[in-house]
């Protein structure tokens, strides 16, 4: 069953709205949790880090928690944001831009994402300290899940955007108006005898 138009034209700027909503989830929440096990400094002394978009937080259980400065994440996220609502708007608007914004943004979070996610990776490998568990946050997968949708968002608006594979025009309602046969060539005692000429479609080429 198809898509009723009106929701076709809708879905791909609707995917990339959302998709943009979701990674600015990845804004404000904790992307990594990481546990480390501090054995050398107090028997069952802890190191938790916990790292956002815009700060990574230490906190020792025999000490106070610090903030500091992180890496800056969140500049790419909303870069990434910015196209893709900028893609939505486009592609609402019906123009041509709409389109490759919206695969230069999907593209662009695959790879702030990635790169997030081995930062992440890299602090659940640290040999400084006797244990390390490390924990996905919310944030991280609000950051995946966008990318997945905006993939989809992609998909969907290049399926749009290509020719649909049908027949390029209906004979019956080619020929309703007229009594002339397909081949151009009035037929004798038909009507008035006027000759109907017919634009028939480009022959697809040999694949």
């Amino acid at each position: 069953m198809d898509t009723p138009q009106p929701a076709r034209f809708f879905l791909a700027p609707g995917l990339y709205a959302l998709a943009a909503v979701l990674m600015a989830g990845g804004l404000v929440l904790p992307l990594f949790r990481a546990v480390h096990t501090l054995s050398q400094v107090r028997a069952g002394a802890l190191a938790v880090i916990t790292t956002s978009a815009w700060s990574t937080r230490f906190q020792v259980t025999t000490d106070a928690s610090l903030d500091r400065p992180g890496a800056p994440f969140g500049v790419p996220i909303i870069v990434t944001m910015v196209l893709l609502v900028t893609a939505a708007g486009f592609l609402v608007a019906r123009r041509r831009p709409g389109a490759w914004l919206g695969q230069l943004g999907t593209v662009f979070a695959a790879g702030v994402v990635l790169t997030i996610e081995m930062f992440g990776l890299g602090q659940g490998t640290s040999e400084q300290f006797d244990r390390v568990d490390l924990t996905t946050e919310l944030g991280m997968w609000l950051l995946i899940g966008g990318t997945l949708v905006a993939a989809a968002a992609a998909v969907v608006a290049h399926r749009a955007a290509a020719p649909a594979d049908e027949d390029w025009a209906d004979p019956s309602v080619a020929y309703a108006d007229t009594e002339t046969p397909p081949s151009g060539f009035a037929v004798p005692g038909a009507g008035s005898g006027e000759v109907a000429i017919t634009v028939l479609p480009p022959d697809h080429p040999a694949r």
